[in-house]
């Protein structure tokens, strides 16, 4: 077999396993899994949700967002993106132009990086880039390099996770649009332990602040913190006490193919990165957590990667019984997809300055607190825009 057919067969082997994989986990676990090995704090003056927004469906995805801007992508719809300003009062509606008559509709993802923009599918694969100044994209990949996952550094390098051709594992690399795109790989940071494609499975995100890629695994109580040269950094633990992904790997021998075996045990489900922060949603229940709490809102834990320390967790509610699905937080505001809708909490700004800041009890009662775990107060409903 090719050296390029081996690729795509591993990367399309490896995204039908993954959202296999997904679809078992949402239908077969109808439980929480509550771990007492660990015990959440709570801010008393938590962040709050300020805004709220109807977008009218649930195909956007976050594409970027800055002091003035959010970029919403569409699942099924590669060429499009909506541009919201800062105050949610303002759509526009942008259709990219390529230098391509058509391309091939799989995984496209749309990455804004003002004044830079990416239209990106590692299966296929191509990488246009333009300026948002004219949103007019042109091909930056002449030659067939594969990935599944794709995160802009700046405007002429995105940090990837690719299949090695030496391994067939997953593995980090930095890829280079320059005249002659190429790619350089890292076979250190992501750390095998059991099959090297389900056990690393993880949120790749690079923070520009610190000129850091962050890559958060989904199945272990682990984040890795890499430099533009893709050297570790540091190693980082997450809250709870999951440190080997719990998870059984079959064969499928008349495919040649890795699955599944059983739902594997999620826990760290999303994440973001902002400055020395990183944002992680959990989806495990922790010590003397509320079960009717955890029914009705998602639970963000809040690190700082300076220090390698967790700092305290929030909760961000469902919006018609959905819950979050994606997030960005951008200085001391937290954009979430939630259903069809978007929401924005603020986010206390002293917490950045002293991480003392006063705690409460994780063992909220829901009778008679809100979200946070403060006294109720009569608080002005956020406004709901349909756009």
């Amino acid at each position: 077999m090719s050296p390029k057919k081996l690729y795509i067969s591993l990367v399309l082997c490896t995204a039908g396993s993954i959202g296999f994989m997904t679809l078992l986990f949402i239908f077969s676990r109808t439980e929480l899994k509550r771990d007492h090995s660990f015990k959440r704090e709570f801010l008393y003056y938590a962040p709050k949700k300020i805004h709220e927004f109807d977008l009218g469906h649930n195909r956007s995805y976050i594409s970027g967002v800055d002091e003035e801007h959010i970029y919403l992508g569409y699942s099924g719809s590669p060429v499009d993106l909506a541009v919201l300003d800062s105050s949610f009062q303002n759509k526009k509606d942008i259709r990219l132009s390529i230098d391509r008559d058509s391309i091939p509709l799989r995984s496209p993802r749309i990455s804004v990086i003002p004044p830079y923009f990416f239209l990106s599918d590692g299966t296929i694969p191509y990488i246009f880039r333009g300026k948002t100044s004219d949103w007019k994209g042109y091909s930056k990949l002449d030659e067939p390099l594969f990935f599944s996952n794709g995160e802009p550094m700046d405007s002429s390098t995105m940090v990837v996770r690719t299949i090695s051709s030496k391994t067939n594992e997953f593995t980090l690399g930095s890829l280079h649009l320059s005249d002659s795109a190429s790619i350089t790989l890292s076979y250190d940071l992501l750390q095998k332990q059991v099959d090297g494609i389900f056990d690393v499975d993880g949120t790749l995100q690079y923070n520009r602040q610190r000129q850091q890629l962050v890559y958060t695994y989904h199945y272990r109580n682990q984040y890795i913190v890499a430099n533009d040269s893709l050297q570790l950094k540091q190693l980082g633990k997450t809250l709870d006490t999951i440190s080997k992904a719990q998870i059984e790997v079959g064969t499928i021998a008349s495919k040649n193919q890795q699955k599944l075996s059983a739902p594997a045990l999620m826990v760290n489900k999303y994440s973001a990165t902002s400055g020395n922060y990183l944002f992680v949603n959990s989806v495990l229940l922790g010590r003397k957590e509320s079960l009717m709490l955890w029914k009705i809102s998602s639970v963000v834990d809040v690190y700082n990667m300076d220090k390698n320390s967790y700092l305290f967790s929030f909760y961000v509610e469902d919006v018609d019984k959905n819950k979050l699905r994606e997030f960005r937080v951008v200085h001391d505001r937290f954009f979430g997809l939630i259903g069809n809708h978007i929401v924005v909490y603020q986010l206390d700004k002293h917490f950045k300055k002293n991480n003392q800041t006063k705690i409460i009890s994780t063992n909220i009662q829901p009778k008679s607190t809100n979200m946070t775990g403060e006294i109720k107060k009569p608080t002005p409903k956020p406004r709901s825009t349909k756009l």
